[in-house]
């Protein structure tokens, strides 16, 4: 498989949360590296709200890409940009580590709030795999253990300006597997969790992903949520009963069939909603066109994530995804652009969530 990023160089963050002074050397010699994974959102509760809570997301955590951060104690505040080319990440990590420090870290004296921050690795934005909640996490965790203040990762998450619609990433990230948050109210600062499982073992996801396109974001996001009519109630209820009585039963008793059925189902009320913002029910038409090819196979469990343009096929085995991807790869080729940039992944659960090391040397 090619790299999926380019390296970059260092970029320092502005002077006026720079510090110059001498740290205590025993701080130099520990490292903070946190890892954490990709996430598949597969669709809201709830958008009409009119019972007091709105939201509320269906979720799983991925082995296919991660957040990888290293973060040591320095004398200046600086990032080590080794993992993308993309100069908005490292506006995005600066505000993250101010943000950090006029919270959380706002009784650290500013002689001590110098940070060497390396990005190792980085899941892709705009992509639908929740990469700007999982790079404030990790940026908040690693100098949460940095400064030995402790909080949880809801604490972190809110206070960075995540989790404000879903919960899946801040879940995620401390579970892994497959998550159902309970959307908010009025006093929520983030979704509670509502459902833990683990995903099981032998299931796939293959992934499509169109590098040509991006996702829903930013400002166009908040006006879609600002703007579209509301949500009807009649459709959030049948979200509600498809997760309940078919989605969850079919998880706990692994039958892969009703599983993607009730995924495919809800996707198809969630995109019917959000298809005046995207252009239809997928972000990218090459992704629809593959995905509608996948269904004509006679494959269910058909969805994008989020905002895409990453879509997805759930699958009983290795083997099942191997002769799915062989399918569509040969579709792509003879029936579409050439120019066309998609990728294929072979996904499974990841269930452990993030991973924290802290090295001493």
């Amino acid at each position: 498989m090619k790299p999926l990023f380019t390296i970059s160089p260092v970029t320092s963050i502005p002077k006026s949360i720079v510090s110059t002074q001498k740290l205590d050397n025993s701080l130099l010699k520990t490292t903070v590296r946190v890892s954490a994974p990709a996430r598949l959102h597969l669709g809201f509760l709830d958008l009409n709200g009119s019972t007091g809570r709105k939201f509320g997301s269906i979720g799983l955590a991925v082995n296919t890409h991660q957040t990888i951060i290293e973060a040591q104690l320095t004398t200046t505040t600086s990032i080590l940009n080794n993992a993308t080319t993309s100069q908005d990440i490292c506006r995005k990590v600066e505000q993250f580590i101010t943000r950090f420090y006029n919270t959380l870290g706002r009784d650290i004296p500013i002689e001590k709030r110098g940070v060497t921050l390396s990005l190792i690795e980085l899941i892709p934005e705009h992509a639908g795999l929740g990469s700007g909640t999982q790079l404030a996490i990790t940026i908040g965790t690693a100098l949460c253990k940095l400064h030995q203040i402790s909080i949880t990762t809801a604490g972190i998450a809110a206070l960075l300006g995540r989790g404000s619609r879903s919960g899946i990433g801040i879940a995620i990230f401390d579970h892994g597997g497959f998550i159902i948050d309970g959307g908010m109210n009025d006093t929520s600062s983030i979704p509670p969790l509502l459902v833990h499982y683990d995903f099981p073992q032998n299931w796939r996801i293959v992934m499509v992903m169109d590098k040509n396109q991006q996702g829903v974001h930013g400002s166009q996001e908040l006006a879609a949520f600002n703007n579209l009519p509301t949500f009807p109630l009649i459709s959030s209820q049948a979200i509600c009963h498809l997760t309940l009585m078919k989605l969850l039963p079919a998880l706990v008793e692994q039958k892969i069939a009703d599983f993607g059925q009730a995924i495919t189902d809800i996707q198809l009320l969630i995109g019917d909603h959000f298809s005046p913002i995207q252009g239809g029910n997928y972000a990218s038409q090459h992704v629809e066109a593959l995905l509608n090819y996948a269904t004509s196979l006679g494959h269910s469990g058909i969805a994008q994530t989020s905002w895409g343009p990453t879509g997805c096929v759930f699958v009983d085995s290795e083997q099942s995804a191997q002769q799915l991807i062989n399918q569509l790869s040969e579709y792509a080729h003879t029936q579409m652009n050439s120019q066309t940039e998609l990728s294929f992944i072979i996904a499974q659960a990841n269930s452990s969530g993030a991973n924290i090391e802290i090295i001493t040397t």
